[in-house]
């Protein structure tokens, strides 16, 4: 019961916050951010609606697409009408031309006749602080911003987990994140958030590595994922801190029925949080705006989550094939070497969870097969938890190489 007390309250509490943070966001004065955005349109008009960064391959391709419709959104926003902008969230628009959202913000930003479309099934957490950003600067200095940010983040991550893990396993971590070519999420508004929150978590835990109870925590994140994310790679905020979890038990202080309960529970609670959290801005924005948005909701839903023109598997190999698996494999045959040279003990109870861990991309795909179908140029990094988990559990020496036996897995 206290439990039940506590997640409801905390539940309240951030429906409260993003409710607040939405709507201060609208009443932001509009001259400065219309005026960035105004710069910002030929910008991303000239890098193309889906440019590739840094190396010239499909797997670097990156969302201008979203992007500029996020820039609309944020352009269309009308700051008389706080509450109800919050919650229905217009870009504008012109029939048979959705294809098109850089000429689309183009004639957003030149005032040309439009109509309002609305995109109240989500949150809209991203949209509304980059508002704040753009008080301030345009879009290619909001895109070097995030990519400073996530890479102080990320060297926040390797510092730390080296300190409790050593640098074969932060090897492992880094590795995982670089063959799902992770560096392109920096670049991205669309993409930043979910890089952000994933990286965050996994320091907390880190922090919090002694906790029994990582339960709230991740039933929080959960709720952020949902409010921040337009369903890019949701599952990363939930899988890679999992990864991390089991990576710093100890073999003393392993039982695998205990930590497959702990991790279900988890893995419950970040769905409860998230799934919660989409309800509730359907309710809300129903009550709100006088509108079934619940209706627009469960038809979209059903439409991301069908297989009609092609089959289940087929969403699921379409992204697999994504990853370049002669490096993954070279990368996992060093690795498994390195543990067998240094004598390392591999623990056959967390090879079993971690491969639990690793599938839980692929049980997405096959759910979400449509929307894994259509965009699994960007879906596929959801592959870096599996990719993740493989080089971590082929690197997990038992508890005496921590103790001082090997030096590879002292910081």
């Amino acid at each position: 019961m206290k439990n039940i007390i506590l997640y409801t309250k905390t539940f309240i509490v951030l429906i409260t916050l993003f409710f607040a943070f939405a709507v201060v966001s609208c009443l932001l004065p509009d001259q400065s951010i219309k005026r960035h955005i105004a710069e910002s349109a030929p910008m991303i008009a000239a890098q193309g609606m889906y440019p590739k960064v840094i190396i010239d391959v499909e797997q670097c391709q990156t969302d201008n697409f979203t992007d500029a419709l996020i820039m609309n959104q944020i352009h269309s926003i009308d700051r008389k009408h706080p509450v109800k902008s919050a919650m229905q969230m217009i870009r504008m628009s012109e029939k048979g031309r959705d294809w098109d959202q850089l000429g689309l913000l183009t004639r957003t930003v030149n005032g040309e006749p439009l109509y309002a479309q609305h995109y109240a099934r989500y949150w809209h957490g991203g949209s509304f602080f980059y508002r704040f950003l753009f008080l301030f600067a345009n879009y290619n200095m909001i895109k070097l911003l995030l990519f400073i940010v996530s890479s102080l983040l990320l060297c926040a991550l390797c510092f730390h987990f080296h300190l409790k893990a050593g640098p074969v396993k932060t090897s492992a971590l880094v590795l995982g994140f670089a063959f799902v070519y992770g560096f392109v999420t920096q670049f991205s508004m669309q993409f930043f958030p979910v890089l952000a929150l994933t990286i965050i978590s996994s320091l907390m835990v880190i922090k919090r590595e002694k906790s029994a109870n990582f339960g709230l925590l991740f039933f929080v994140v959960g709720s952020l994922t949902c409010y921040f994310d337009l369903l890019t790679t949701p599952l990363l905020t939930l899988g890679l801190p999992l990864a991390v979890i089991l990576s710093l038990k100890h073999d003393d202080e392993f039982h695998i029925k205990d930590k497959f309960i702990e991790i279900s529970k988890i893995i419950l609670l970040w769905g409860l949080g998230f799934a919660l959290t989409f309800v509730t801005k359907w309710a809300l924005a129903s009550l709100i705006l006088g509108q079934n948005i619940f209706a627009d909701a469960y038809e979209v839903s059903l439409y991301r989550m069908e297989a009609e023109e092609f089959t289940r598997w087929d969403a699921l190999t379409k992204n697999f094939e994504m990853l370049n698996l002669w490096i993954i494999g070279l990368a996992a045959v060093a690795l498994l070497l390195f543990s067998l040279i240094n004598k390392l003990k591999i623990n056959h109870k967390k090879v079993i969870l971690f491969l639990f861990i690793a599938l839980m991309p692929y049980v997405w795909y096959l759910l979400v097969a449509n929307h894994s179908h259509v965009h699994w140029w960007f879906t596929y990094r959801l592959q870096a938890i599996s990719v993740v988990c493989l080089l971590l559990m082929l690197c997990d020496g038992s508890a005496a190489t921590r103790n001082g036996k090997s030096p590879f897995f002292t910081p």
